[in-house]
C-alpha cells in the first residue's frame, strides 16, 4: 500500500495541486502550523473547518455536483452544448485539463489534509480526552468519505493519511482501488466505534452515520472490488441503522406530495431523514446554515423573473424528453421533479401563471426536454439569485432503506421481507402500490434512479455496476435515444467504456507530481 504524508503546511499543498488560490483562505493573523490546536477553541475551529472543505471552493459538493449528474441518463446541460460549467460532460468531451475535475482532486485532497492535521495534533489540545476522541472520530469519518468519493471518481489515487514535516520529495503514488477501499473502512470503522451516537450540532456526523456510511460501502465495494460477501456486510450494517438507528423518512404529511417537498426544506435540515449532508458555513466559520451560499442546488433550476411575470432559464440541467414516458405517472416523484408545460407556479399560495418552458430566455439544448424542479420548492420567493443555503443530500435514509434491500438481495440471491419492507417505505411515501414476493436488481437501480433523481447517485451507479450489468448504461442510452423526437444526440455521443468509467487525473496534479502518471486511457 502507497501512502504519503501530506504537509498541513502551505507550501506543501501548493507543491502537490500548483492550486494558488489556497492563498486566499489563509488568514495571516491567525494561528500557525506551530501553534494552532492548543485550546479547545482551537481544536472545534480546526474541526469546523474540516467540515467546510466539503462545501468550499472548489469541492464537488457545490456547483460541480451537478456535472456527475449529467453522466447519467436523467439530465443534460444547458442551453447549449457549452453552456453551463460542466457543459462537456453531457457529451463526454472533457480532458485532463478539466477545470472541475482539477477542482474535484484537489478540493478532496485540501480537505484529507485538514483532516489529517486535526488527527495528528488533537492529543495536544487543552480539552477534555473525550472532546479530543470526537474530534478524532469526526475528522477520521471525512478523510474515510473523501477517500470514498475520490476512488469513484477516478479509481486509483494516492491514500494520505499522515502530513508531512517538509514538502521536500512530496510525490504521491495511487494505490489500487482495493487499498483505498480498505483505507475507508478503516476509517469509517475506526468513527463508527470512537464518535458518539447523537451530534452536538446539526450536520454533524454520528457513530450511526458512520454505520450508515459503511453500509453504502460495503455494497459499492462488493460492486467494484467483486467482494460478494461484503453485501452481507453491507445488509448487517444498514439493518442495524434501520432497526436501531435515529433516521425515519419526512413521511408525516397529508399528501405524498407535501412529504417529498419537505426532504429538502431549510428548515427541515439535518433531520430525521438526512445521514451525512454538506451543510454551509458563514464567513465567520461558525457551524451554522450559512450566509455564503452554494451554487449546487441553484444550478439545476430555472428561477422566477423578478417581477414574477414568468420562469427565467437559469440553470444547467434539463431533463431528458425520454424520462416522461419511463417514469410513471402514478409516481408522486415525477411531477414533484419536472416542470412540465403549462404547470401552474404557485408560490407561498400565490398563482405566478403557468411554466413556459419555450418562454425562458435561457432554455435548453434539446427541443423537447424539461425542466428540473426538485430543489426549486425550498426558496420562499423564488427570485433569480442562483445560490441557496439548502444542504446537499450526501446519504439520507430514503438511500439507506434501498442499500438494505439491495444488499439483501445481492447477499444470497433472494430479498427476505425486510427488505421488501425496506423497498417498499420508499415507494409509499411516492404513493406507489408495495411490491409482493420477489423482485430483481434491475428494480431496485430504478427504484434507486427515481427516489435519488438529481441528486448525483446515478451515475455512480452505472460505474459500480459495469462489470455485473456491463449492458446497463447500453440500455439507458438507446432509451433515450428511443424516446428523443428531436433527433439532437447529446447524451453518452463520445462515451466509451475503456476511457471513460473513471475520470483522468488533473494535468495539473501530474505536472508536480512526477508519481501521478496518467492512465493509459487518457494517453498515459
Amino acid at each position: 500500500m502507497k501512502k504519503i504524508k501530506i504537509s498541513y503546511l502551505l507550501a506543501s499543498l501548493v507543491l502537490l495541486f500548483g492550486c494558488t488560490d489556497m492563498l486566499e483562505q489563509v488568514d495571516p493573523t491567525g494561528p500557525t502550523g506551530e501553534t494552532f490546536l492548543l485550546t479547545s477553541d482551537e481544536l472545534q475551529q480546526a474541526v469546523v473547518g474540516a467540515y467546510a472543505g466539503l462545501s468550499r471552493g472548489g469541492s464537488p459538493f457545490r456547483l460541480g455536483i451537478v456535472g456527475f449528474e449529467q453522466f447519467s441518463d436523467n439530465i443534460y446541460t444547458g442551453s447549449s452544448l457549452t453552456d453551463g460549467a460542466n457543459a462537456t460532460w453531457s457529451s463526454f468531451n472533457y480532458d485532463a485539463q478539466d477545470q472541475n475535475i482539477t477542482r474535484t482532486y484537489e478540493s478532496m485532497y485540501q480537505l484529507i489534509s485538514s483532516c489529517n492535521l486535526v488527527i495528528e495534533r488533537a492529543a495536544e489540545a487543552d480539552a477534555p480526552a473525550d472532546e479530543i476522541q470526537q474530534a478524532i472520530a469526526e475528522v477520521t469519518f471525512l478523510r474515510g468519505f473523501a477517500h470514498f468519493f475520490l476512488t469513484l471518481a477516478f479509481g486509483e489515487v494516492p491514500i494520505v493519511t499522515e502530513t508531512a514535516k517538509s514538502p521536500s520529495g512530496f510525490a504521491p503514488a495511487p494505490s489500487s482501488v482495493s487499498e483505498v477501499y480498505d483505507q475507508v473502512i478503516a476509517d469509517l470503522t475506526f468513527a463508527e466505534n470512537n464518535l458518539s451516537p447523537t451530534a452536538s450540532q446539526g450536520g454533524r456526523v454520528t457513530s450511526w452515520a458512520a454505520k450508515a456510511m459503511l453500509a453504502k460501502v460495503y455494497l459499492f465495494g462488493a460492486d467494484e472490488l467483486n467482494r460478494p460477501e461484503w453485501y452481507g456486510q453491507s445488509e448487517a450494517k444498514a439493518f442495524d441503522v434501520i432497526n436501531n438507528g435515529p433516521y425515519g423518512l419526512f413521511n408525516d404529511l397529508a399528501t405524498p406530495e407535501e412529504n417529498l417537498i419537505s426532504i429538502f426544506q431549510t428548515f427541515n435540515e439535518n433531520g430525521k431523514e438526512h445521514i451525512f449532508s454538506v451543510n454551509h458555513f458563514n464567513s465567520g466559520a461558525n457551524w451554522s446554515d450559512g450566509n455564503t451560499g452554494s451554487q449546487f442546488p441553484m444550478a439545476m433550476n430555472p428561477r422566477l423573473r423578478r417581477n414574477g411575470s414568468n420562469m427565467w432559464g437559469f440553470g444547467w440541467a434539463y431533463i431528458f424528453e425520454a424520462v416522461d414516458g419511463q417514469w410513471s405517472d402514478d409516481d408522486a416523484r415525477k411531477d414533484y421533479n419536472i416542470w412540465f408545460q403549462d404547470e401552474p407556479v404557485i408560490v407561498n399560495g400565490e398563482d405566478k401563471g403557468l411554466y413556459d418552458q419555450t418562454g425562458q430566455n435561457r432554455c435548453c439544448a434539446k427541443e423537447n426536454g424539461f425542466g428540473f424542479q426538485k430543489f426549486w420548492y425550498q426558496e420562499s420567493f423564488k427570485n433569480v439569485n442562483g445560490q441557496s443555503t439548502l444542504a446537499w443530500p450526501v446519504l439520507r435514509y430514503a438511500e439507506l432503506l434501498l442499500i438494505a434491500a439491495e444488499a439483501d438481495l445481492l447477499a444470497d440471491g433472494s430479498i427476505s421481507a425486510a427488505g421488501l419492507a425496506a423497498m417498499n417505505q420508499v415507494r409509499e411515501r411516492a404513493g406507489l402500490p408495495n411490491l409482493v414476493g420477489s423482485v430483481t436488481i434491475e428494480q431496485i437501480l430504478e427504484e434507486r434512479r427515481w427516489e435519488l433523481f438529481g441528486e448525483a447517485k446515478r451515475w455512480f451507479d452505472f460505474v459500480r455496476k459495469r462489470n455485473s450489468m456491463p449492458n446497463l448504461i447500453d440500455e439507458a442510452s438507446a432509451a433515450i435515444e428511443a424516446g428523443d423526437t428531436d433527433g439532437d444526440d447529446i447524451e453518452f455521443t463520445s462515451f466509451t467504456k475503456e476511457r471513460h468509467w473513471k475520470l483522468p487525473y488533473p494535468q495539473r496534479a501530474i505536472d508536480t507530481n512526477p508519481n501521478l502518471v496518467q492512465k493509459p486511457e487518457w494517453g498515459g
